[in-house]
Parts: structure tokens; sequence; C-alpha cells
């Protein structure tokens, strides 16, 4: 489950574009974008949840409802603000349960805290530092375990190009990755944050994920990824498998 909540993390900053794409840069008028109003996502039987997002009247995102395909609601995901920053994301049904404070020094992001009240409880924190003009240090520490993980986002013009979590006491890399993305606009970019202020999607859509190291192996694996456009906003995400077969993965629907 952490891990998932590492990606959702790396979503703040994961921004970057590819300097391989030969598509030409698209610059969106922000009055222009749509809004995302419902997803599927794809299970590899082509199964699939539903889920609908409900926005304030600053649009910004409120609500995620995840429903199965039967339209049976699974869990949703609540969002507050203040000033336009994200200061709570809650998980689940009773927002007592689960989710993510935020804290700010202005705009910067400088710590976040989850707490899991379920059966296996977690809890732990990050703290966010900027060393450099290109670099961000995030202290992961596990308040059950005592645990402590160090991770690195590397930056280009502020956008996640790689990211490295190290062993706190040797700082031997043990996982290691790399994003490439096309030139269009990931409709979910903005939706919890506005121009200025720290993100919490990517800007672009990505093509690649690439694992070049693994609990301290060299793995050299990656994931890529092909999209389905109607103008510049995505309307299918796919999988690409062995040939370049499509696996379809998720499919949006716009207000």
């Amino acid at each position: 489950m952490k891990k998932i909540y590492l990606l959702l993390l790396l979503a703040i900053y994961c921004t970057a574009c590819s300097d391989k794409s030969e598509d030409p840069i698209i610059i969106i008028d922000p009055a222009e974008e749509p809004l995302i109003k419902a997803a599927h996502f794809y299970f590899i039987d082509q199964s699939h949840y539903r889920v609908e997002y409900k926005y304030n009247s600053a649009d910004l995102l409120e609500k995620e409802i995840h429903l199965k395909e039967n339209g049976e609601p699974l869990t949703a995901t609540t969002y507050k603000y203040d000033n336009y920053r994200l200061v709570e994301q809650q998980m689940g049904v009773d927002p007592e349960i689960a989710g993510f404070n935020y804290q700010y020094r202005g705009d910067t992001l400088i710590f976040a805290e989850y707490r899991d009240f379920a059966a296996k409880p977690q809890h732990f924190t990050r703290t966010f530092s900027y060393p450099g003009d290109h670099v961000v240090r995030i202290v992961e520490k596990d308040m059950l375990t005592k645990n402590e993980q160090h991770i690195y986002l590397y930056t280009e013009n502020g956008n996640v190009v790689r990211t490295k979590i190290l062993d706190p006491f040797t700082d031997r890399v043990k996982e290691e990755t790399e994003f490439e993305y096309d030139e269009r606009p990931n409709p979910y970019f903005a939706l919890t944050g506005k121009a200025g202020l720290p993100m919490f999607r990517s800007q672009r859509n990505v093509t690649v994920m690439r694992t070049l190291f693994r609990n301290g192996e060299s793995v050299n694996s990656e994931i890529r990824y092909a999209y389905d456009y109607e103008g510049p906003w995505p309307v299918r995400k796919y999988q690409l498998l062995a040939n370049n077969k499509k696996l379809l993965e998720q499919e949006y629907f716009y207000q």
C-alpha cells in the first residue's frame, strides 16, 4: 500500500516532458480546459471500475467516488483546500479512517502526514526540503516502526525526470526510476491546485516509466504507454505490450 501512496506523492511533482518527443508543444488556455467528469480504469481481463469527479465552485477537485462496474459504491476520497492549497485528502467512506494532511510555508509544501486506522494501521510522515534548484529531498519516517527512507526527486524546469530512494544509513540507491512524457496536456493536472501552487498531478501524459534499480539491484525494466486523443485531450490510455499490442487501461469522459 505504501508503494501506492508513494506514487501519489510523486504525482505532486511529475510534470516532466520527454526531450525525445517529436510532437509539438500544445499550449492550453486555462479557460479552455475541460473538466474530467469520470474515468473507467480497466483490469487485465478488461473488467473495470468507474471513478466520478465532483468539483467545488473554484473548479478544484472536491470528491472522487469509486464505483464497481455495476454502479455499486466502493469508496470515496474527499479534498479540502486553504486558499487553493490542498491541505487534506481523506480516503474512504469514513473520513476518520485514512488520509493525508499537508503543511506549507507560503506556497511551498514542507510536510505531509498519513494516518490509516484500518485493521493494519499505518502512520508515516514526509518532510520536504529543497537543497538545490532542481532537487527535492523527502525524508519519509514510519512512525510505528521508526524506519526511515530518503527520497530524491530530480527536476528540469520544475518537472521530475528521475526519482531515487536511498538507504538512510548507507546512501545506497534502493530504487531509481526515470519518466518520459508526451507533449500533450494531462486533464488531471490542475484538479487539486492552481498555477504557481504545488500540483498533485502530472502536467503531461507519461509515456515511459523506466525502473533502473530495485532493491539495490540493476533491473532496467520499463512500462510504456500510448493514448488516443480528441484534439489535445486523451480519451483512452493503453499499456503497450510486446509487439506494440495495446491493453486498454483507462477511458476519460469530460463535462
